[in-house]
Order: structure tokens, then sequence, then C-alpha cells
């Protein structure tokens, strides 16, 4: 018997759970060559207080690495916040700037789910052909915990995935 989603959906860690005092954690990046649909879902712990802030943002770049460049582009998002620990209502869908979200110290331990249309990408950076994710944690605590999940969507759907990195 096969999982549901092993055809439909392509699932792809990017950053494994990390308690980081780095001021950037920078995602692996996944590759848009047969990516009809990317989601990212990321994840984090509790942040140190109520005044510090994580900025998640997206990047499309000409690198399949966990590094940035000065070439790399920061994109527009749609995404959805959820809500608190073990609720399982999650927030409208928004429309998030180039610039990133900052998310408060006040949402600990929440997700927030990045939608991104490959399709968007090639007016954006015409040379981009993969996406990661920025999280900017200047003031985080070390039990941040943040994640970094590409849910894809492949334009050719099979058993077994093109490799998406």
């Amino acid at each position: 018997m096969a999982a549901r989603y092993a055809e439909k959906l392509h699932i792809v860690p990017l950053l494994a759970p990390v308690s980081s005092t780095d001021a950037v954690a920078i995602s692996n990046a996944v590759n848009l060559e047969n990516a009809h649909w990317v989601s990212f879902l990321v994840n984090w712990g509790a942040i140190t207080g109520d005044a510090d802030k994580l900025v998640v943002s997206v990047e499309a770049s000409t690198q399949g690495a966990a590094t940035t460049n000065s070439a790399d582009t920061a994109i527009p998002f749609v995404y959805r916040l959820s809500s608190t620990l073990a609720a399982d209502n999650w927030g409208d869908s928004t429309t998030c700037a180039s610039t990133g979200l900052e998310i408060l110290g006040t949402d600990d331990s929440m997700a927030l789910l990045i939608d991104v249309d490959p399709a968007t990408i090639p007016a954006l950076d015409s040379d981009a052909t993969y996406l990661h994710v920025i999280l900017d944690g200047t003031g985080l605590a070390t039990n941040a915990g943040m994640s970094v999940y590409a849910l894809m969507e492949d334009r050719y759907p099979q058993a077994e995935h093109v490799t998406s990195t």
C-alpha cells in the first residue's frame, strides 16, 4: 500500500530543526524545473522575548545551495499563519511584499505556510531556477527550533519524484 501523498505531493526537508543564535538561517533550495506549485512550511518554537522578531523571506536564485549571493532576488509571496500550538485554525491568505514577513516574539510556537507560483518567477528574476527561504532571527533565542519543508506539486506527478534539489 502506497502513501496517499506519494504521487501528488513532493515533500522535501530544506532546513532541519535548528536552534541557533546566528542572525540568519538559510534553507536549502528547491529546483523549479519540474515544479507546478511550491509551498513552504516554516515552523519555529519559542522566541526570546516579545520585542524580538523573526523575518521570513523567500529568494529566487541561480544557486541550488543554502547560500545567498548578490544576484538573488527577494520575491513576494502569499502566506497563512497558524494559530497557537494545538489549535487547528489558520489565518486568511495574505500577500507579503518581497521585504519579508515579520513574526513577532508574541507568536511563539507557530507555523507559516508560504505559497509561490513558479510561473511568476521569470518576471521577477529571469535567470532564477531555485527558491530558498531566509529566516532572519536577529535576537532569536537559542531554543527557537526553526525548520523549513517544501511541499511541491510536481509538473509531472509520479511515484518516484524527479529530484528537486
